[in-house]
């Protein structure tokens, strides 16, 4: 699936702006503050529903407007698809070829988008969320099964911390334990799984990018020597005293490992963007493998991130796996020897976007 079409109208200072992209390749360039990220905030909104760069949808619709529209047309399988997303204060209107859509994860599944990004580095050097989140991306789009049962999950998750602060008895808390372990248990092996696939990739492409050994191991997020409803019982009243659940799936974790030693330690944080990268492209791989669906890619300000090395070799593992890409620069001349897999450029300025010819 590409997109053949995007109509953006008042995101950020993109009061309005209509391109037909490349389904391969394309090049955003501009300025500082131009428009080049607020261009790929339009295309991430589209197909999650939200901003990467703020959970405040107000603070993405251009001054003075009420909403935000991002329109585009896809080509899937040799039809197209129409997708429509209207954010503004408390208005949120989705739509799939003219049809409202009652979840975001619709609009997800329809349009996987992977974002490398100046933050990317945060996967390796921030806390757990950065890498669970990291994981369940993987999850969503290659284990049809994942999202039900962690909506299942969370669902009985949200009871037991109800019933943790109100005070309740033990018998009553504990009503919710034995979904919650039926369903830890299958997040658990699920995401292990995943994680054992993505390392066979993952090693490829960490190697050539950074030239180091990577490993990477799968942290459950309870003590995996003891059954999850068991330590549930066990600590009903720690959770209690905390007014929470404190141990899960919902606290699971990552150790990545370079060369032996954590990452966060072995690295600097220019290698761990080079780090980050490899592995959200080794996603991206193994989603094409599993799945035959390319993703579309955004890779934001990818020249200060890499060097000229490791830009080329993002650029023609792209170019491999036939994703449709788009890169913002604030000179292309950065990218000029990757001319020939450049399709199309489009220069920004003042939220204006135009086609180079």
């Amino acid at each position: 699936m590409s997109i053949v079409r995007i109509d953006v109208f008042n995101v950020r200072n993109i009061q309005k702006a209509s391109i037909c992209p490349s389904n391969r390749i394309n090049l955003i360039s501009g300025c500082n503050g131009s428009g080049k990220t607020s261009f790929l905030e339009a295309i991430y909104l589209l197909a999650l529903g939200k901003s990467f760069r703020t959970h405040h949808v107000q603070k993405v619709v251009t001054s003075g407007a009420d909403s935000l529209i991002v329109f585009a047309e896809y080509l899937s399988n040799h039809n197209t698809v129409t997708v429509g997303v209207e954010r503004g204060e408390g208005n949120t209107r989705l739509r799939i070829n003219g049809n409202k859509v009652g979840s975001v994860a619709e609009l997800a599944h329809l349009i996987p988008v992977q974002l490398i990004n100046p933050d990317s580095h945060q996967l390796i050097e921030l806390g757990p969320r950065y890498r669970r989140q990291f994981v369940d991306w993987g999850m969503f789009h290659v284990e049809q099964e994942f999202f039900p049962v962690w909506c299942r999950f969370n669902q009985a998750l949200r009871q037991r911390n109800a019933a943790l602060r109100l005070g309740a008895q033990d018998s009553e808390i504990a009503v919710w334990h034995g979904e919650m372990s039926a369903c830890a248990v299958r997040i658990s092996q699920l995401r292990s799984s995943y994680i054992s696939e993505l390392m066979l990739v993952a090693r490829d492409a960490v190697s050539s990018m950074l030239g180091e050994e990577i490993d990477i191991r799968f942290i459950p997020g309870w003590p995996a020597d003891e059954p999850y409803e068991t330590y549930l019982t066990r600590t009903t009243q720690l959770d209690r005293n905390a007014g929470y659940t404190r141990q899960g799936p919902h606290r699971a974790d990552l150790a990545i490992c370079v060369n032996g030693l954590p990452a966060r330690d072995r690295v600097s944080r220019g290698e761990q963007k080079v780090l980050a990268t490899a592995l959200r492209l080794a996603q991206i791989e193994l989603m094409r493998k599993k799945t035959g669906q390319p993703c579309v890619v955004l890779l934001d300000d990818l020249p200060s991130e890499l060097d000229h090395e490791r830009r080329s070799l993002v650029i023609d593992y792209l170019e491999g796996l036939g994703c449709q890409t788009f890169v913002t620069a604030t000179d292309q001349q950065l990218l000029e020897d990757k001319g020939d897999l450049i399709d199309k450029v489009f220069h920004v300025e003042h939220g204006n976007i135009k086609e180079m010819v």
